[in-house]
């Protein structure tokens, strides 16, 4: 079972898509009316073919305002959009705040990934929460970086050049979960260092 976190544009059109591949998937947004509207087939994005792709998709897909909702998943996907400024700084506190909503709720056993665009750094920081709060959980902390293109988020999501994930320990094997969700998709993974 695979969590996605945020249900804003990436997360919404990323947690169809690994529905669409087989997965299980649990979408958490704490916004109940934007789960509500996703359980019932409304989307408030849109993007050629992301109806279509949703109803097929949909017995693999449930939404939920319930953080706890997400104790259950192997991986859990933070994926709200992050916006940025004309001097490149991102905007976090929507993040911070699902991350606090989220990471107290999850399995200490879970992997988890950011697909959000973050700055340099973040992920190690993030990793050290973790560990702080549960020891050998930070090493399980992962980055991916997303490649959403509005107008063709759908096209990029089902068939992506390559995935770029930050980890780590690059020569580590990514974890069963994590490499059945990106190995659906067909296509090489480049592991790196973040």
């Amino acid at each position: 079972m695979i969590g996605f976190a945020g249900l804003s544009h990436l997360g919404i059109v990323s947690s169809i898509a690994a529905a669409s591949k087989g997965c299980e998937v649990i979408g958490f947004d704490p916004n109940p009316a934007r789960c509500r509207n996703l359980q019932e087939g409304r989307l408030e994005v849109f993007e050629p073919g992301l109806p279509e792709l949703l109803a097929a998709s949909r017995p693999r897909l449930r939404w939920t305002a319930d953080a706890s909702d997400l104790g259950g998943c192997a991986l859990v996907v933070l994926s709200p959009d992050v916006s940025t400024d004309d001097e490149n700084r991102s905007e976090l506190s929507t993040l911070h705040q699902l991350i606090d909503d989220v990471i107290g709720r999850i399995s200490p056993d879970a992997v988890l990934v950011v697909l959000s665009q973050v700055p340099p750094g973040f992920t190690r920081r993030l990793a050290a929460q973790r560990e702080s709060r549960h020891p050998g959980a930070g090493s399980s902390v992962y980055y991916q970086v997303e490649t959403l293109v509005l107008g063709r988020a759908v096209e990029r999501s089902l068939h992506p050049e390559r995935f770029i994930v930050g980890c780590p320990d690059p020569a580590a094997p990514l974890p069963p979960s994590y490499t059945a969700w990106v190995g659906s998709f067909g296509c090489p993974i480049l592991q790196i260092r973040y």
